[in-house]
């Protein structure tokens, strides 16, 4: 080990240390792109002979924050907005995700709109669609379906 490199190298830490440099890195919280992550919000995928359904995580938002839609039949849309509950003077830690969002979520099978079924209650979406249920009507632009 080379001793002069490891007294440069704490000379250096102790430096920045002194100017407070490590917290003033981080007194604006974590950046807004490691906490804006593309798997929000989180989703399952079930299938049996008859029918697909998904169930999609999305904790405290209500239903006006939220827009989910059908995508050219083999894609749902999910949008919407997570709203801060308090004041980011008072955050002390925070792992959530706030602001908004847009999920695109490839489906197992397309269907048409007029074939789904959706349940928005307690933080749980739940997308339902018989399988083999495929057409051409929805195919051109994104078709609201919540």
């Amino acid at each position: 080990m080379d001793m002069e490199k490891v007294k440069m190298w704490l000379e250096l830490t102790n430096k920045y240390q002194k100017d407070d440099f490590w917290r003033g890195l981080f007194n604006h919280g974590i950046p807004e792109r490691v906490v804006h992550a593309d798997d929000f919000p989180l989703y399952d995928i079930y299938k049996n002979d008859s029918a697909i359904c998904l169930i999609i995580e999305i904790p405290g938002l209500s239903r006006s924050d939220l827009s989910v839609a059908l995508r050219q039949g083999d894609t749902l849309v999910v949008k919407g907005i997570s709203r801060v509950l308090f004041p980011a003077d008072m955050e002390v830690k925070r792992e959530r995700f706030y602001g908004e969002f847009e999920r695109l979520i490839p489906l197992p099978e397309p269907t048409e709109t007029r074939f789904i079924q959706s349940t928005f209650q307690d933080g749980i979406l739940q997308v339902t669609y018989p399988r083999q249920a495929v057409g051409t009507a929805d195919r051109q632009e994104d078709i609201r379906i919540l």
